[in-house]
C-alpha cells in the first residue's frame, strides 16, 4: 500500500459507502476516480469509521503501511473533515459531526 501513485477514490465520505447492517457493503460514486498518494484513502477511515480498533483492522486489510503513509494520512485527514464542517454549518448537521470528530480521532492515535 505505499506505491506512489494508486488508483484512488477521490471522493471517499459516508454517502459514497452504503453499508448493511452496520457493515460497509459497496463504494459508489466513481466519478473521480484517479492515480494519487494512498495515504488519502487510509486517512478516510478518521472520517468513516468511529472506534479505533476498527481503524486499525482497515488499515491493516489494506496490507502493510509504512510509518510514513501513516503520517501522510494523518496530515490528509483533516482536509475532508474541514469540508465536511464548512458545509454542515450551513444545512447538515450529520456532516458537521463529521467534521468536528475527525481532529478528536486523529489526535487519539498519534
Amino acid at each position: 500500500m505505499d506505491a506512489a501513485d494508486t488508483g484512488i477514490h477521490g471522493d471517499l465520505h459516508p454517502r459514497n459507502v452504503p453499508t448493511e447492517a452496520g457493515a460497509c457493503s459497496g463504494v459508489i460514486d466513481w466519478g473521480d476516480l484517479a492515480a494519487g498518494d494512498p495515504a488519502t484513502h487510509l486517512a478516510s477511515t478518521w472520517m468513516l469509521l468511529d472506534g479505533a480498533a476498527e481503524r486499525e483492522n482497515a488499515l491493516a486489510n489494506d496490507g502493510p503501511v509504512s510509518a510514513a503513509t501513516r503520517a501522510r494520512a494523518r496530515g490528509w485527514g483533516p482536509a475532508p473533515g474541514l469540508v465536511r464542517l464548512e458545509t454542515g454549518l450551513a444545512d447538515n448537521p450529520r456532516n458537521a459531526a463529521i467534521g468536528v470528530a475527525i481532529p478528536g480521532r486523529i489526535r487519539s492515535e498519534t
